[in-house]
């Protein structure tokens, strides 16, 4: 999968394309059937696919003091898009450049100029260009002025729900991670680094591998979640915990991670934490031995729960 970053950066004029736009904030299973609508296109013409997206969140121009946090970074987005199998993919920087431009000129000068584009798929909402004036109209009109062929995908519903990045968060936010996962269509997932933490968890006989967590990310609720983590492609049993460890007075929030039979440094290391089910709050505890007693009591309920659940 070849990577842009910049628009002036884009060359793909030897190659007609199959282009899907959206925000694709989470990749839940609305967006990925906008993607899957794309990749047929391209399939049965010969086109190669194409997403054209943002590296930001477009409101950090647009309403810089109402930002959304972001259900993923840069990093995990780029990770599912590379696994859907793109040819290209643009993570462009929204600016106050992106912002100015019209939507007519979107089509002319992008779309067609720069990304060759024989063929269109977009969600029902999608608006774009200078005061959102682009709209599905606009691209139906277009499409027979430069001949390119369109799909519109209708609102993706489950359980009478609409599927929406909104929808995603507000589950997270209420630490509601089984039906979040299954909105997503997959496991929520947090990926970074490793880093040294009080080292509390090693001196009561429970080694947890600490996340810093990032900025303007959506946070899922503080609590203890029985997690699956992925080190170097392998998938290991976990129990996770998102809070501030009140017990320790700890300064803000941290992600712990205990990862069962295992015994190898991961400080500086990079790993994935799936989210599977939520087991309990976060709890202020007066004493270390009642802290070890709950904890042990999680690991055991986790350690039930994957007899019947094997990771994968």
């Amino acid at each position: 999968m070849k990577i842009y970053f910049e628009l002036e950066e884009i060359d793909v004029q030897k190659n007609a394309t199959s282009v899907a736009l959206g925000t694709f904030d989470g990749l839940h299973i609305g967006h990925m059937e906008v993607l899957s609508e794309m990749k047929k296109a391209a399939e049965s013409r010969g086109l190669k696919t194409f997403v054209y997206t943002f590296s930001n969140h477009p409101r950090e121009v647009l309403t810089p003091n109402n930002v959304p946090p972001k259900i993923m970074d840069v990093d995990e987005k780029t990770q599912i898009f590379t696994r859907f199998g793109l040819d290209y993919l643009a993570l462009i920087k929204f600016d106050e450049d992106q912002l100015k431009i019209e939507p007519e000129d979107f089509i002319k000068d992008v779309l067609i100029g720069k990304l060759n584009m024989k063929h269109l798929t977009v969600g029902y909402d999608y608006r774009f260009g200078r005061k959102a004036r682009g709209d599905i109209n606009m691209l139906i009109e277009f499409s027979k002025v430069y001949d390119y062929t369109f799909e519109i995908v209708e609102p993706i519903m489950k359980n009478d729900i609409r599927i929406s990045s909104t929808l995603i968060r507000e589950l997270l936010n209420e630490g509601k991670i089984v039906e979040a996962n299954f909105y997503l269509g997959r496991k929520h997932f947090v990926k970074g680094m490793v880093v040294e933490g009080k080292k509390v968890g090693r001196t009561i006989g429970i080694p947890t591998a600490n996340l810093r967590i990032k900025e303007n990310i959506s946070t899922i609720k503080p609590g203890v979640y029985i997690t699956e983590t992925l080190y170097k492609n392998t998938v290991y049993k976990s129990v996770t915990n998102v809070g501030y460890n009140p017990t320790f007075d700890q300064v803000g929030l941290n992600m712990e991670t205990y990862i069962f039979d295992f015994n190898q440094v991961l400080y500086g290391q990079q790993i994935e934490v799936h989210f599977i089910k939520r087991l309990r709050d976060e709890m202020k505890f007066e004493t270390v031995d009642e802290l070890v007693v709950k904890m042990q009591s999680d690991l055991r309920m986790a350690d039930e729960y994957f007899k019947t659940h094997l990771p994968k």
